[in-house]
């Protein structure tokens, strides 16, 4: 079998029923969980004891004992709408990017939160607690884009996926409203290295995906696989 040029693999994205498969792909993307269902983080002072700052003597006061620990959990593609294949390009002679661009794309699951606590009066620790609670997450990414890493050989396989754009991240908490300390939540999921964490957990995702399985196959079909 003849190694694949990336001319061929450009010509077969190109020519491929590309309308059908992007038609299929917004279907297929929300059924995927993220690889991991877990990811836990440290968050640090996220001002979560203040929810113990009711008011009361001056000289008692709760303020944070230690950082606090968020955990996502059930976490999946929500949404993948307005799919368009963009023209390939050849990265060097081995490699070729396939991108797609997007219109909306949002990953959503649970969080959880629990920071622990501590009672202070005239500076001295006198009690402990802890702050705790959770709610659900989403992060979306508006008209962007992805593109697959294509791999030449005797056949074309997919070695990586780019994700393109920056998440805006909503919190809900269980008890309704958007205190202050969770704006903080949002925020280091947003601006912190948490963003770099899932953003790689999303391109697993699209890598492993049945519409990737899909992609690369007709491509090897059109390149005379």
């Amino acid at each position: 079998m003849a190694i694949r040029t990336p001319q061929d693999v450009i010509d077969a994205w190109g020519s491929m029923e590309i309308a059908a498969w992007a038609q299929k792909l917004p279907g297929l993307a929300p059924q995927q969980n993220w690889p991991s269902s877990v990811e836990t983080s440290n968050a640090g002072d996220i001002g979560a004891c203040s929810v113990f700052n009711s008011p009361q003597e001056s000289s008692v006061i709760w303020d944070s004992d230690g950082d606090a620990t968020i955990t996502l959990s059930s976490l999946k593609i929500a949404t993948m709408a307005g799919v368009r294949v963009q023209t390939a390009v050849a990265a060097d002679a081995a490699t070729v990017h396939l991108p797609l661009s997007f219109a909306q794309l949002e990953i959503s699951g649970n969080y959880g939160y629990s920071q622990p606590c501590a009672c202070y009066d005239f500076g001295k620790k006198i009690e402990s607690a802890t702050a705790s609670g959770k709610g659900t997450i989403a992060q979306a990414i508006s008209d962007n884009s992805l593109y697959y890493v294509a791999k030449l050989g005797d056949t074309v396989s997919l070695s990586d996926v780019v994700v393109n754009g920056t998440p805006k991240v909503s919190v809900h908490p269980d008890t309704g409203g958007l205190p202050d300390w969770l704006t903080a939540i949002a925020k280091f999921f947003s601006v912190f290295k948490e963003e770099d964490a899932l953003r790689a957990k999303l391109q697993n995702v699209f890598l492993n995906a049945d519409f990737s399985k899909t992609m690369i196959t007709l491509i090897n079909a059109r390149t005379g696989g």
